[in-house]
């Protein structure tokens, strides 16, 4: 990226994130039955859906690490579960806040989408451990690669655990499958996505440069011992 390019994301991520956060705080109207813990909606489903973004680009990233063999790929791979992982500890965090308020519980282990996202984090965790408990690079990378799949699989049944379980819980169905959400909360909620998928742009670019310098001292110890 160039540095044009990327004074350019940073201004954008500076300025959209303040608005949106603000913007969700102050703007749209409340759904009266849920007061207002209902704003943390413009901050839940946003990381949420970065969250499981993630896995399915490691995945992607993996299939090309299998396919090439490049280092490149595993770092990408690497880096994506990682910004994923980050954005579902958000979810875990905001998503009981906003359960508690609107179901009374904050963890209602009938609910599928609850469930299958806790599976999820898991299974990044699982990731996670059997990269820092293998030692030899090449095998590190290729069990890796074959765990960002099984963590995509785990992401795309999350997603749809409200649209192919028939009684999928508390949880409400699918956002983009309602047409009930007045202006002022579609701009709200719109402006959050934009917003957070530029944050994890941002928090994407950086990671990756630091797993890069990383990645290059491991070869050089390897090559060295």
């Amino acid at each position: 990226m160039s540095g044009l390019a990327e004074a350019a994301l940073w201004l954008a991520v500076a300025i959209s994130i303040p608005i949106a956060v603000i913007g969700s705080l102050v703007y749209p109207n409340v759904i009266l039955e849920q007061g207002l813990s209902h704003r943390i909606f413009y901050f839940h489903v946003p990381v949420a859906w970065v969250a499981l973004y993630g896995p399915i680009l490691a995945s992607f990233f993996s299939v090309i690490f299998l396919i090439s063999k490049k280092s490149l790929w595993d770092d990408l791979a690497f880096t994506s579960n990682q910004i994923s992982f980050l954005f579902a500890i958000g979810v875990l965090f905001s998503g009981p806040i906003w359960a508690f308020s609107a179901w009374g519980v904050p963890w209602d282990r009938t609910d599928a989408r609850l469930q299958s996202f806790f599976i999820l984090c898991l299974s990044l965790v699982s990731y996670f451990v059997f990269r820092f408990l293998i030692l030899d690079l090449k095998k590190k990378a290729i069990i890796s690669s074959y765990l960002s799949i099984l963590c995509a699989l785990s992401s795309v049944l999350t997603w749809g655990a409200i649209r192919w379980i028939e009684n999928p819980g508390n949880h409400p169905g699918s956002v983009l499958g309602k047409g009930g959400m007045d202006p002022d909360m579609k701009i709200t909620f719109w402006f959050s996505i934009f917003a957070f998928h530029l944050l994890f742009l941002i928090l994407f670019l950086l990671t990756y440069r630091t797993q890069k310098i990383l990645s290059i001292r491991d070869r050089i110890r390897t090559e060295k011992g």
